[in-house]
């Protein structure tokens, strides 16, 4: 089966779900159990001989470990196993790739589906295997596509530069959000620019996946007979169903919500009606909304993605496909507390906030919130340590908890999108959708044309080093490489990122490690909030061949220190 498995220049050169449900028999053909097979040209026999070979091996050692298997090395590809029920699923990528990103990949893929499609057994009694054949590949395309390579090491999520952006605008952007969220419908939102977040309230797992349906909307839209735009400065609306589990959505409602300003889109029982609207410029807005001496007040953040898509805001009927037992949603009553502000700063664990009985939203059941994927991950024939479980939020498919379905309401205005996560009856509430989208229609003109005038900054020569810096908490990465690393120098940089990365994945204690050949050296950091990786260019290195304090390799973390401060990041 090795033979025919070459490496594929690609992050990921294989992916399949299999259905082990319909293969019981010794004669039920193994090509029945396949509900999706990447790359789509492979012949069907290649396809029945991985699928059954390795579906055949993670039961065997599933059952003789007593655990979970969660990856699998063959001579040229290791693959990252996903088990749950009668599914299978499994990503191959090539051996250079970290075990880590090859993992997080595959949780991001599921999670992905999940979160658009709802539960994978439900989605499959419900749709054709073809349709959800192209959502697949369609996910997959997005996961792989316009990164840098150390983009896909760190599974990082793409944000505007701040450096060439004034505060101001971030602040700004953090504004719509806050008047947004004053109507009760509205959970959390984040904002776009091209494809890159600029302010967002909720966790970085959860903005990825809004991305997708942001980058799909947009590409849609530009094709010659996509829909057009209600206007130059009105921009276009649209909306789908989407799916969170109840540790997504307990973290989105974990902190209590301004009461004194909230929107009377949804009128509280016990609370006078205001004749206030949601700010319809940022220079409406009450300058003491947001107390900074109140701790009850919500904090400003800013890094999110928005979405857009449709004509006008007009209220739609569609129910959304699964209610998991929660029937029915009351638009009156005591709207749920969700001013939350996922800065990134934070632990997002969700404990903060408890639903209390006197609320009536249907959103608040379901069961248990889970820690995180369960289980220990048993690996066959590979060196590599399985990753720790992921966050809340990146592999919610492994746990045992129904899915609650929302709306995704997306507002586009040119390269600017406005992405919100509503409750399902916001679609019928004409005066909310009004509410939000006249309040906020200035504002993102605005913010979309200062955005615009900004010019990304043309990427300088080679520098005198190289380095690359990923915030754990935020998921995002600060790095002085152009795109992708074609030349031998970033090559070398990236292929030592990676070791390196894969490391410190693997030994929890190990917080300093460099890596070097004849003539090179990579110095890599690490704490519970970031990892660092520096390199030198330009200088001689002494390299005696053995590990010597007088090397020029031991060197690299007082420079690092030095050289990093410049660009934000503090080692010391």
């Amino acid at each position: 089966m090795a033979e025919f498995l070459q490496p594929d220049s690609r992050r990921c050169s294989y992916f399949f779900l299999y259905d082990g449900s319909k293969v019981r028999g010794e004669g039920d053909p193994t090509r029945d159990g396949i509900c999706y097979f990447y790359p789509e040209e492979t012949p069907l026999d290649k396809q029945e001989l991985l699928c059954g070979q390795l579906a055949g091996v993670a039961r065997c050692v599933s059952e003789l470990s007593s655990s979970p298997v969660r990856t699998l090395r063959l001579r040229r590809i290791k693959f990252s196993i996903h088990m749950k029920d009668d599914f299978l699923w499994a990503l191959g990528c090539s051996m250079d790739v970290p075990t880590v990103s090859v993992c997080e990949l595959l949780d991001q893929l599921i999670s992905l589906f999940c979160f658009y499609s709802g539960p994978v057994r439900h989605s499959y009694q419900l749709n054709s295997q073809r349709t959800l054949a192209e959502r697949w590949a369609r996910y997959l395309s997005h996961l792989q596509l316009g990164s840098s390579a150390l983009h896909h090491i760190f599974s990082s999520l793409r944000t505007i530069d701040s450096t060439n952006v004034d505060p101001l605008l971030l602040l700004k952007a953090a504004l719509i959000l806050q008047a947004c969220q004053r109507c009760p419908l509205v959970l959390a939102g984040c904002i776009l620019f091209r494809g890159r977040v600029v302010s967002t309230q909720m966790t970085p797992e959860l903005t990825m996946k809004i991305m997708v349906y942001e980058s799909e909307t947009y590409s849609r839209a530009q094709r010659p007979n996509g829909p057009s735009s209600s206007g130059s400065s009105g921009g276009s609306v649209s909306s789908t169903n989407v799916f969170l589990t109840p540790s997504e959505l307990q973290c989105l409602q974990s902190a209590p919500v301004d009461k004194d300003h909230s929107s009377p889109c949804t009128p509280r029982a016990d609370a006078p009606l205001k004749k206030t609207r949601l700010s319809r410029t940022l220079s409406d807005t009450p300058s003491s909304e947001s107390d900074p001496s109140d701790p009850n007040s919500p904090p400003v953040f800013s890094p999110a993605p928005s979405v857009s898509s449709s004509d006008s805001p007009r209220p739609s009927s569609r129910s959304p496909p699964f209610s998991n037992g929660q029937a029915s949603h009351e638009a009156e009553g005591e709207p749920l507390d969700r001013s939350y502000y996922h800065s990134f700063h934070s632990n997002g664990d969700g404990a903060a906030g408890d639903s209390g009985p006197e609320r009536r939203s249907p959103l608040n059941g379901g069961g248990r919130t889970g820690a995180g994927a369960g289980g220990t991950g048993a690996e066959w024939r590979d060196g590599d340590r399985t990753p720790p479980p992921p966050p809340p939020g990146a592999s919610e498919t492994s746990r045992e908890e129904p899915l609650v379905p929302m709306t995704l309401y997306m507002h586009r205005v040119k390269g600017l999108v406005l992405a919100l996560l509503v409750e399902p009856p916001f679609l019928n509430d004409t005066a909310s959708m009004e509410e939000v989208y006249h309040s906020s229609l200035a504002s993102l003109n605005g913010l979309e044309a200062h955005l615009r005038t900004i010019s990304p900054g043309a990427p300088g020569g080679r520098g005198p080093y190289v380095f690359a810096h990923f915030d754990l908490i935020q998921r995002t990465l600060t790095s002085n490489l152009s795109g992708r690393a074609g030349g031998a120098p970033e090559h070398s940089f990236v292929r030592a990122t990676s070791l390196l990365h894969s490391h410190f994945c693997n030994t929890e204690t190990l917080q300093e490690a460099i890596i070097r050949s004849a003539g090179e050296a990579v110095y890599g950091t690490r704490s519970v909030a970031q990892e660092t990786y520096f390199q030198q260019h330009g200088v001689l290195l002494r390299n005696s061949g053995i590990p010597n304090h007088q090397d020029s390799a031991f060197s690299l973390p007082a420079k690092a220190r030095s050289r990093l401060l410049k660009h934000g990041v503090n080692l010391l």
